[in-house]
């Protein structure tokens, strides 16, 4: 299997992954004090570290496919999209959020656990300053995200000769990066698992025509030289398979 396949086979399973483990993302419910927030944290602290350890590995894995996808723009436009950059700095201000959500709100609640009422202000002050920082972490990364879809799906259709799919890159493109990242800028959010499946679902959509892409790119398709002829396969491929 070469490189374009296989980073279209690692794109749709870790998009895929991505969204069960936001379905999966421990909440806490029902809380009607301080205490009872600090030890529903700690007990659902595992389950956190699991959660957002495994999410940080798949976004991880899913940024090298998607750079695999960024190179083969790369060589077809000369001037450099920057998407892989604000992609690469979305993954890292996500990956500082789920740092903080999974690991040290969690170990902060199981660390202080058998605190005294008088002294469970404070540490609920504490957890409550953490979660601004990391629902605004968050609001960034994906807006760094959706600025890369958009420039991505630019270079795909201004690139010539274009790749197979870009018209459906160039679709998609535009309504996975705007909508996600006008609710995160103008719209009262809060960041939930809920909306968080939202939003990545929108990329999601995005990601799977990317694999397409890469999928035709890596089997032989060839390269659209104008956007709009019909593609014609390599000369050694033409013989035995014709038109696809």
């Amino acid at each position: 299997m070469n490189k374009l396949r296989l980073a279209a086979f690692a794109i749709v399973c870790m998009a895929v992954c991505i969204l069960v483990a936001l379905f999966h993302h421990p909440v806490v419910q029902g809380a009607a004090n301080a205490q009872e927030v600090q030890a529903q944290m700690a007990r659902l602290g595992r389950a956190d570290n699991l959660v957002h350890g495994a999410l940080t590995v798949m976004l991880a894995v899913l940024a090298s496919a998607l750079a695999v996808f960024d190179r083969l723009l790369a060589g077809l436009r000369p001037v450099p999209s920057g998407a892989h950059i604000a992609y690469f700095l979305g993954c890292v201000l996500l990956g500082v959020a789920m740092l903080f959500d999974g690991f040290v709100l969690p170990a902060l609640a199981t660390r202080f656990a058998f605190l005294k009422p008088a002294d469970v202000h404070l540490l609920a002050l504490i957890i409550g300053t953490i979660g601004i920082v990391v629902q605004e972490f968050s609001k960034a990364g994906l807006v760094c995200l959706c600025a890369a879809v958009l420039l991505w799906s630019y270079a795909a259709a201004a690139a010539r000769p274009a790749l197979p799919g870009w018209r459906w890159l160039a679709a998609l493109g535009v309504p996975a990066g705007l909508l996600p990242a006008a609710w995160i800028l103008f719209g009262d959010l809060m960041l939930t698992p809920h909306s968080l499946m939202a939003i990545f679902g929108a990329h999601t959509a995005w990601y799977l025509a990317v694999a397409a892409s890469l999928y035709r790119a890596g089997r032989g398709d060839a390269l659209i030289p104008n956007g709009n002829a019909r593609p014609e396969l390599k000369p050694a491929r033409a013989g035995r398979e014709g038109y696809r």
